[in-house]
Order: C-alpha cells, then sequence, then structure tokens
C-alpha cells in the first residue's frame, strides 16, 4: 500500500478509536455499503458532516485504485499495532492462502459437523483466522452468522484493541453478506492464554470436552523480550522447560490440551522447535503424549514478509504417537498428496540433538551412516565463537595511519590516535574465503585487558588512564554508547569493558568459517594471538590435525550431511553452528591414511571409500 497510509495510521496509532474509524470507514465508503444497522460498526462511521471527513478523503485517497477488501482491512489493523507491542505480543499478519489451507485441512479432518463445530483460536489478534473459519462454516452450512458467533466460533488475545478489531471485522463481514443485525454476540476475550482457563470460564467448552478445532499463528516472541511475568508463568508449562524458550512453544502444549478427544488442531509456526535446544521439552512432550503430529517445513522460505521467520505448519491430533513430514515451498502445499510425507516414529528420534526428518530414507540412512563412524565430531574437537564486545564499531577499526606510538582510528568526526600496544590483531571470520584475506582483512581492536598467570584481566581504569591516555580519553568519549548495551540493563566489570568474555584468551591455531553462509569456506590461521569476529573456530595446538579437519569439511559427504541436517535461511543459506557439526563422525584415520588423503588428487573419492557412503540427492 502506499506509505501515505501508514503515515496517517501511524500518526493517530495511540488513538485505537480513531485509528478503526478510519479503517472501517475508509471500506464502507470505497464499497458503497448503506444504512449500517449494527451499533458497533455504525459508531465508528464517519460521515460527510464530521470533522474527519477530509482526513478519510485523503486517506481513501492513497489506498491502491481506491479499493480496500478484507484482507486489506486485516493488514492495515495489524499494522497499526505499536511496534513494541508487536515485539512483546508476537502480532503478525497471516496470509489468506495459508489461513485457507490450515482451516480448510482441520474441517476436512474433523468427524464432527460443521453446523456444531467449536473451532477457536488462541492468540487470535485482530481476527484473521476466525475470518476464515466464519467463512468455512458459511459456506458448508449457509447457517446465519449470528448464530456462528455465538455457537461456534471462539477466540482470545492478550491486547483487547485486537478482539474490538476482531468484533468489528467479524460484525462488518456479516454486513457486506447481507445480515445487519444491531449486535452480535461473541465468544472473544481479552485474556492471557497463558493463564486463562477455557473449560472453568466457558460452560460450552466444558460440555464439548474441550474444542474440536484450534487454528492459528502463535506469538512470536524471543524469551529476551518477554515481561517478568510472562517468564514466571512459563515456568509452570512443561514444554518451555529447556532453554530460552520462544512464546510459541508453549502454545502447542497449550492448545494440544484444550482440544477433545478427536479434536485437531492447525498452526503455522517457527520451525525452530525442530532443533534447538529450547525446543527440546516440547519434542519429549510430543513422544509422551503420543502426539500425531504432521509438519510441513517451508525451510529457508519466508512466508511473512516482515518478519525474518522461518517457519512450517502443523497439525496436531490424539493417537498413536508419529510424526509425518514433508518439506515444500509454501506455495505448493494444495498440492501435497498423503503418499509423498515420510513417516516416522518418535522412539527413533532424538529429542536431546535435535530431529533429522527430510523428505526421503535415503538421506536419513545417510545421516544415519554418517553419524556412526568413529567419534563424533564435538568429542574430538573444540568450537569457539569470536569474541562479543556487543559495540564492535566501538572498539574495531581499520587504521587509516600509523607510527611507532599510534594507530590512527578514523571516525566521523577526526582521527583518534589510539596506542599501539592496547591494540590486538582481529579478522571477521565470516568474511574469510582464502589465506590472503587474512592479511588483506586484517583490522585492529582496543584490548582493554591483559594477561596475568595465563588468565585475561581487565586493565584498571587508573592504569589505562596513565598507561594509554589517548585510548582512555577516546573511550570515554564513547562512555554513553557502552552504557546502552544488553538495553542499560547490565553492570560490566568495568563501563569499558567488553559486553561478554567470550574468546578473549585463545592461544592457539584456529580453522576459521563462517556462521551462515551459502557453502562454507574454511581458513586456517597459524597465529595464536589473533582474535575474531563473527564466524566461528576450530581451535587446536596440532595444525596438522586441523589441516585434516579442513580438508575433510571442504568433501562433498561433509556438506551434504550438513545440508541435511542444518538449520535453513533465505537464498539457500545454512547455518554452520556447532550444534549441526556436533554429531558428525570422524573417521579414525590411521598415520598412513592422513598422509594419503592430505595428497589426495580427489580426497572426495577418497572420502567417500572410507566412509561407506553414496551422496544422495538432498531433494530440498
Amino acid at each position: 500500500m502506499h506509505q501515505s497510509i501508514f503515515s496517517i495510521l501511524r500518526k493517530y496509532s495511540d488513538d485505537t478509536f480513531k485509528v478503526n474509524s478510519i479503517i472501517i470507514s475508509a471500506y464502507v465508503r470505497v464499497n458503497n455499503i448503506q444504512d449500517v444497522v449494527n451499533t458497533e460498526v455504525g459508531r465508528h462511521i464517519i460521515t460527510e458532516q464530521s470533522e474527519d471527513d477530509e482526513l478519510l478523503n485523503l486517506f481513501i485517497k492513497y489506498l491502491p485504485d481506491n479499493k480496500l477488501d478484507f484482507e486489506g482491512l486485516i493488514e492495515l489493523f495489524e499494522f497499526v499495532i505499536s511496534p513494541s507491542d508487536k515485539i512483546v505480543n508476537g502480532a503478525v499478519y497471516t496470509p489468506l492462502y495459508i489461513r485457507d489451507y490450515i482451516v480448510g485441512q482441520t474441517f476436512e479432518r474433523t468427524l464432527v459437523i460443521a453446523d456444531e463445530v467449536k473451532i477457536a483460536d488462541i492468540s487470535c489478534g485482530c481476527g484473521g483466522f476466525l475470518l476464515t473459519s466464519v467463512a468455512k462454516i458459511r459456506s458448508l452450512t449457509n447457517k446465519r452468522f449470528g448464530a456462528i458467533y455465538r455457537e461456534n466460533i471462539y477466540g482470545i488475545d492478550i491486547t483487547n484493541y485486537s478482539i474490538e478489531r476482531a468484533k468489528l471485522l467479524l460484525s462488518l463481514f456479516a454486513i457486506v453478506n447481507g445480515e445487519d443485525e444491531e449486535a452480535y454476540t461473541f465468544n472473544l476475550f481479552t485474556e492471557n492464554s497463558l493463564t486463562f482457563d477455557w473449560r472453568l470460564e466457558v460452560p460450552a467448552i466444558q460440555a464439548n470436552g474441550g474444542f474440536d478445532l484450534i487454528v492459528g499463528n502463535p506469538p512470536y516472541v524471543a524469551s529476551r523480550n518477554m515481561d517478568q511475568q510472562t517468564l514466571e508463568l512459563l515456568n509452570n508449562i512443561a514444554v518451555a522447560g529447556t532453554g530460552h524458550p520462544d512464546l510459541y512453544i508453549p502454545f502447542f502444549q497449550i492448545g494440544y490440551e484444550l482440544l477433545n478427544v478427536n479434536g485437531i488442531l492447525g498452526y503455522i509456526t517457527v520451525n525452530t522447535f525442530i532443533k534447538s535446544i529450547n525446543g527440546r521439552a516440547l519434542r519429549q512432550y510430543f513422544q509422551d503424549h503420543h502426539v500425531v503430529l504432521e509438519l510441513i517445513n517451508f525451510g529457508g522460505e519466508q512466508v511473512f514478509q516482515d518478519r525474518n521467520t522461518y517457519t512450517c505448519i502443523c497439525f496436531l491430533s490424539h493417537g498413536n504417537g508419529i510424526i509425518r513430514y514433508r518439506r515444500s515451498q509454501s506455495q505448493d502445499i494444495e498440492q501435497l498428496l498423503p503418499e509423498t510425507f515420510i513417516e516416522y516414529r518418535y522412539e527413533t528420534l532424538n529429542h536431546t540433538d535435535g530431529w533429522n526428518l527430510t523428505n526421503a530414507l535415503i538421506i536419513n540412512e545417510y545421516i544415519d551412516t554418517i553419524e556412526a563412524i568413529g567419534l563424533p565430531f564435538r568429542e574430538k574437537y573444540v568450537t569457539k565463537n569470536g569474541i562479543a564486545t556487543l559495540r564492535n564499531n566501538v572498539y574495531k577499526f581499520k587504521p587509516v595511519a600509523d607510527d611507532n606510538l599510534y594507530y590512527y582510528f578514523q571516525t566521523d568526526t577526526q582521527a583518534f590516535p589510539i596506542e599501539r600496544d592496547i591494540c590486538r590483531d582481529i579478522v571477521n571470520a565470516n568474511k574469510l574465503k582464502a589465506p590472503a584475506d587474512l592479511v588483506n582483512k586484517l583490522e585492529k581492536i582496543i584490548f582493554p585487558y591483559t594477561v596475568v598467570n595465563g588468565k585475561v584481566e581487565i586493565i584498571p581504569e587508573s592504569e589505562l588512564r596513565t598507561s594509554f591516555p589517548m585510548t582512555y580519553q577516546y573511550l570515554l568519549n564513547n562512555k554513553d554508547i557502552l552504557a546502552r548495551r544488553d538495553k542499560g540493563t547490565r553492570d560490566y566489570e568495568v563501563w569499558y569493558a567488553y559486553g561478554r568474555r567470550q574468546s578473549m584468551d585463545i592461544n592457539q591455531f584456529k580453522l576459521f568459517f563462517p556462521h551462515i553462509c551459502e557453502r562454507p569456506t574454511f581458513v586456517i590461521s597459524e597465529d595464536p594471538d589473533l582474535l575474531f569476529y563473527n564466524g566461528i573456530a576450530v581451535v587446536s595446538n596440532d595444525l596438522h590435525e586441523l589441516l585434516l579437519l579442513k580438508k575433510l569439511m571442504e568433501t562433498n559427504v561433509f556438506y551434504t550431511y550438513i545440508r541435511a541436517t542444518t538449520k535453513d535461511y533465505s537464498s539457500g543459506y545454512i547455518s554452520m553452528s556447532r550444534n549441526y557439526l556436533k554429531n558428525f563422525g570422524i573417521y579414525d584415520f590411521t598415520d598412513e591414511e592422513k598422509t594419503a588423503f592430505l595428497n589426495s588428487e580427489d580426497p572426495g573419492a577418497f572420502i567417500i571409500e572410507k566412509y561407506g557412503v553414496e551422496i544422495p540427492d538432498l531433494l530440498f
């Protein structure tokens, strides 16, 4: 939509009634809806005599082709949720084709007739999934909207303005479809799904044994963005018991336990639970409760344009405890056939390290073969992430000049002299493609630490001030910037200390590779003192061992394994984090085999023979 539309709504984002009135009135006017009877919709309509009529006309002017449909309404309602609320509550617009598929599939699978079905969205936002569910029931039964709202549709959201918008959306939907009533009775609640007891508060759900269907898009909120109350509530939810749980994870347990014995749940949600540490308890929960899970994984495709998330569709029901899996592009979901899904039993999967789910059993056999070879990577090698200052632009620089005493750090305003003796060499491991990059891309970093008896200790402020006065003055100029790290909530050992104490004391050789890439490149540094940021390094005192590992990780045997087991990102990028490396089997080379491998003209063929595998097509 035209940016001016969003500018208008943003201007009044704190006035919920006014924003709702502008959006509702725009829909009513451009679609020429006359003589509205419904009280709630009616009081939001801006008339030609209203003082806001000029504003409404300006708003309509910027609508694409002066048109507005229900999808446009939902998008506009979702847009004007304040940025802070989006972070805290995880609201996001779900495209119509996804909602249609999830709702359609749940209705196909239920044994309950549409006229009697009780369907809920337990994080309903502005009502997109509810609208799709209403349309589905209407098409199957021709039941009156007022009756559908009273008897079939249920929703809950933590924000009152979302429930208000859901009611407006559903009321308007009835009006444009020829049923305009003065008021509708809704089963929509402004409550917290982590605490709301549906069976206690809604007798119809207790009488029904729970919901027949639950659909939706659970909130996308990382643990670092949750308030203290939410974090405490998660302590009472079993699936939130490992790692730092994202808010979507407990919504699996909450939704599943709200189903009746024949109920079906359909979500589009983040796919990280398949592999993540914070998904361990959820993976175990699925097995312990014999959940039938159908999982359509979108891999590195980003379905939501305004969110950097990777998603999947999940259908849950009670049964015999199996997973039916398929990786697919979202545009192809309507063409998926039952026979194209691969079936897994929970007891064959590793809930601790994460599930290896693929589109073909031959790929799973390949993974199993590789992981059975020799010792797992995690038992043989040590990996490190780079340093974490949390303000690299303050500490790290490429000198614009140097002399016997100083390197010169060019900022936007001036070149600061930084004492040479407080600087260390550093590289960005993500950008290393060849050994020459260790020189070409070398940078300096202010290192306000010293090594005492092999231990890295911060340089005391008094010593920093007297021994490195130019550096001290530079850092002092940036003290306010450094204080805003960690949202200003953390006390550091000294105000100029790095944000984290990781990877500052590595005095070993390093095999560098990127954290996220299309295909990894590997570079060895023989400088034990070299620091790095971003990327990953395998560290060792044995240079020969790193040379061997480098050659192994450059083969297609390794690359195929990592592509089959890793987390996907957009544009074909993959993660090389230790969680995906740790189970790769390292062949137990003899000394003769090590020499032969390092000197081999075809190391890929050499490794295929030693591992006894054929490399499968990945079928992504």
